[in-house]
C-alpha cells in the first residue's frame, strides 16, 4: 500500500472516530432529554396527586370538640386513654403536614425522591384513626356496645400506651399494620353503625364516612389560606 492510500485510510479512520464521538454525544443528549421528560411526567403526576390532598390534616379538631362535649359520659381512666389516642392522631397530623410540605417543595426539582408514598400512607392511617376515634367520641352516649368493641380492640393492640412505652416496644414502626388489624377486626361494628345512619346523621355525619368528611373539611380549610 503506497503512502497516498495510507494517508487516505488514516483520514477515513479519523473521520469515523469523529462520527463515533458525535454519536456518543448525541446518545448522551437523548438519554438526558429522556430523563428530563421522565422527570417532568413524574412531576405532573405528583402535582395531580397533591392537588387532591389538603395541605394539612385537621380532623382531630372536630373530634376533640365532640370528646369535650361528651366528657361526662366517660370514666376517668377511659378518657385518659382515649386522650392518648388523640395525641397519637395529632402527631400523625403533624407528620402529614411535614410530608406534604416536603413533597410540594421538591416535586418539581427532585420528583423521584419526594416522600409521596409516605404521605399517602400517612393519609390512609389517619383515615383509619379518624374512623376509630369518631366511634369513641360519639358512641359513648349512643351505641355503647360498639364503643366498647372499639375501645377494647385499641387497648388490646397497645394503642393507648404512652410514647415511651410505644418506643420501647418498637411500636411506632408497626403502627400501620396494627391499625389495619384493628379496622379489619371491627368491620362488623362499622357495618352496624352504617345501618344506623339516621341516628348518626343527627350529629351531622355518618360514621362509616367519617374520614372522608374530615378530609373534606381539611381540604376546604386549606383552600381558605
Amino acid at each position: 500500500m503506497d503512502t497516498k492510500n495510507i494517508k487516505a485510510l488514516e483520514s477515513e479512520i479519523k473521520q469515523s472516530q469523529k462520527l463515533l464521538r458525535s454519536l456518543e454525544l448525541k446518545k448522551k443528549e437523548i438519554i438526558s432529554c429522556q430523563k428530563d421528560m421522565n422527570d417532568i411526567e413524574k412531576s405532573i403526576e405528583h402535582e395531580k396527586d397533591l392537588r387532591k390532598l389538603p395541605c394539612q390534616a385537621i380532623g382531630s379538631i372536630l373530634l376533640y370538640n365532640i370528646l369535650n362535649e361528651n366528657y361526662s359520659y366517660f370514666e376517668g381512666s377511659q378518657f385518659n386513654k382515649v386522650t392518648r389516642f388523640v395525641d397519637h392522631i395529632e402527631e400523625k397530623e403533624k407528620r402529614y403536614r411535614k410530608l406534604y410540605l416536603n413533597c410540594t417543595e421538591h416535586y418539581i426539582k427532585d420528583p423521584l425522591h419526594i416522600p409521596i408514598d409516605d404521605l399517602k400512607k400517612e393519609q390512609r392511617e389517619l383515615n383509619m384513626s379518624y374512623k376509630l376515634l369518631s366511634v369513641l367520641a360519639n358512641e359513648i352516649k349512643g351505641d355503647v356496645v360498639s364503643f366498647n368493641k372499639v375501645y377494647n380492640k385499641l387497648e388490646d393492640t397497645g394503642m393507648f400506651m404512652s410514647v415511651p412505652e410505644k418506643q420501647n416496644q418498637e411500636y411506632l414502626s408497626q403502627i400501620s399494620s396494627k391499625l389495619s388489624n384493628v379496622m379489619n377486626g371491627l368491620e362488623a361494628v362499622f357495618v352496624t353503625l352504617q345501618r344506623q345512619s339516621e341516628h348518626l346523621n343527627e350529629i351531622a355525619y355518618n360514621t362509616s364516612e367519617m374520614s372522608s368528611y374530615l378530609w373534606d373539611i381539611s381540604w376546604e380549610v386549606s383552600n381558605l389560606n
